[in-house]
């Protein structure tokens, strides 16, 4: 299973990058036409900004982004730029001073963590690149606001209209992933035996689901700038990536509370009913992420499992009262981890 899901990512992720690559040639030959037919003086900038924007961002969402912060970045070192030269003409010494002054500013905001530090770099290299530049004047410096723009501009449409890869698309493939790497995790706690394969099995697929879940929360804020097509509800991804984090917490701390009761009678004597319980939450992790991954609503074979782990979890309750508080901590979470799921599964019935 696992090989199959590996192999099917990487047949998506090298059809998009083909995909991405056609899409950004075709972007530097809509800059190359434009280029040829307005009368600026380096126009190649037209082209550089174009494939700057669009080689290292694959998805609609992350292009937009980056399109808006080097847009801001542009207009702010333009202006910076143009005022000096409107001002001061064309002075070498002022002109150094003004770019070690935009160096130190944009260079704070650069390294901020606020969403526009990514417009810090491109407004510093903007204000070198007009003061430093071939006979610097204000007109040179429009010039360079409207090549480097023009080449946001026909970044962002190809990015939109031509093919479009989808921040979403990305996002519901990752949470299928992320639902997948924590069946394995809960299959290698309770139904694999102890050893130190095991245990580097378990820490590679915890650092596995983190960075995941890292990724869903920066494909969400990029598929919310997607304003064509279907649009992203962002209410329902923050409830399934909170109950997805729930989920690994309850997983946890139910193997923790079960080693330590694992020697109890009562366990042993309902060792079935505990394998039967272990058995349909990997039956329902694997219905819900084929679920998203299809982006269907949840099977009937889906719903007749959550049924079932919900009698079965009754009877896990229902346990000796005699040693009940050595089972409080198992159950507790239990309790929470088949919340959560049917929360996920009540998610997906949602369009």
């Amino acid at each position: 299973m696992n090989m199959n899901i590996i192999e099917t990512l990487h047949d998506w992720v090298r059809k998009e990058r083909f995909i991405h690559s056609i899409k950004t040639a075709l972007a530097c030959l809509m800059s190359f036409l434009i280029a040829n037919h307005v009368h600026f003086q380096t126009t190649q900038w037209i082209m550089i900004t174009t494939i700057v924007v669009m080689c290292a961002q694959i998805n609609v969402g992350s292009v937009i982004q980056k399109s808006y912060m080097r847009f801001l970045g542009t207009l702010t070192g333009s202006l910076f730029a143009i005022l000096t030269l409107k001002i001061f003409g064309n002075d070498p010494t002022i002109s150094m001073n003004v770019v070690l002054i935009a160096v130190v500013f944009f260079s704070f905001i650069a390294t901020s963590t606020k969403s526009y530090n990514e417009s810090g770099t491109l407004g510093a290299v903007t204000v070198a690149i007009i003061l430093f530049g071939q006979n610097p004047s204000v007109q040179s410096g429009i010039e360079r606001f409207l090549e480097i723009s023009l080449g946001i501009l026909i970044a962002a449409i190809i990015s939109q209209f031509v093919l479009p890869i989808h921040a979403r698309t990305h996002l519901q493939r990752n949470q299928a992933i992320t639902i997948k790497k924590i069946r394995s995790f809960y299959l290698n706690l309770f139904t694999s035996t102890p050893s130190p394969d095991n245990q580097n099995v378990l820490g590679n697929l915890d650092e596995e689901i983190v960075k995941l879940l890292i990724a869903q929360r920066k494909l969400a804020g990029e598929a919310r700038r997607e304003k064509f097509g279907k649009l992203f509800n962002i209410d329902n991804f923050q409830q399934s990536l909170w109950c997805e984090k729930e989920i690994i917490r309850s997983i946890t701390f139910m193997f923790y509370a079960y080693q330590k009761a694992a020697d109890l009678p009562i366990l042993r004597e309902n060792k079935a009913l505990l394998e039967n319980f272990h058995q349909e939450i990997s039956n329902i992790l694997q219905d819900i992420s084929r679920s998203i991954e299809k982006n269907k609503m949840p099977t009937q074979i889906l719903i007749n499992h959550m049924t079932s782990l919900k009698k079965t979890l009754n009877n896990i309750e229902l346990l000796g009262h005699n040693e009940r508080i050595s089972l409080d901590t198992f159950i507790f979470c239990a309790e929470i981890l088949v919340a959560r799921l049917e929360k996920i599964v009540e998610l997906l019935k949602k369009p």
